[in-house]
């Protein structure tokens, strides 16, 4: 079976991941937008996400075998987004990432957010500010102009969200280094 989601806020991703798993489908494949499940055993699986800085790097090979040898199995990649998954029968699990790391990632998302963001607006402001001084209206670009301004308004609740999740880890931070 396969389910579309767009991969923007990874938390968010990985609690539906979980979810669908409890309901007895389990992540096979996925891109950015696109995730394969297959059925199997309701809840048999605990999925986690991480995002490796380490791709391509000389210790990836490590992380990945030692994520291996302590039971947890890749699931599949998509750029440096990975899946793992282990058995729900072994307990709880966590990656670690640093929340300085966890941070950082997500402020890169944020940051490509805000451009698309902005990058419409203009765009939607530029447009609408010259259909509507012209005797006809033209219907195609007051059109594209609205889609502008539907991006904007789509891609804004998202990166709030995001930015409350980076507002919440550097709280955190802060409350453990001080």
């Amino acid at each position: 079976m396969d389910k579309y989601r767009l991969v923007v806020n990874p938390y968010d991703i990985e609690r539906w991941v979980n979810d669908m798993a409890n309901q007895g489908w389990h992540l096979k494949k996925f891109t950015w937008i696109r995730f394969t499940f297959e059925r199997g055993e309701p809840g048999s699986y605990i999925y986690r996400h991480d995002e490796l800085e380490r791709f391509g790097t000389s210790y990836e090979d490590e992380y990945l075998e030692f994520l291996n040898s302590s039971g947890i199995e890749q699931v599949d990649r998509s750029g440096h987004f990975v899946f793992f998954r282990k058995s729900a029968n072994d307990g709880p699990f966590e990656l670690y990432s640093d929340k300085k790391n966890k941070i950082s990632k997500l402020s890169q998302k944020i940051s490509v957010l805000l451009s698309l963001i902005l990058l419409n607006l203009v765009l939607a402001v530029i447009g609408l500010s010259g259909i509507f001084s012209a005797q006809a209206i033209d219907w195609i670009k007051l059109s594209m102009n609205i889609t502008n301004i539907l991006v904007v308004v789509l891609f804004s609740i998202p990166l709030l969200k995001l930015m409350h999740v980076r507002h919440k880890l550097k709280k955190d931070l802060d409350l453990y280094t001080d």
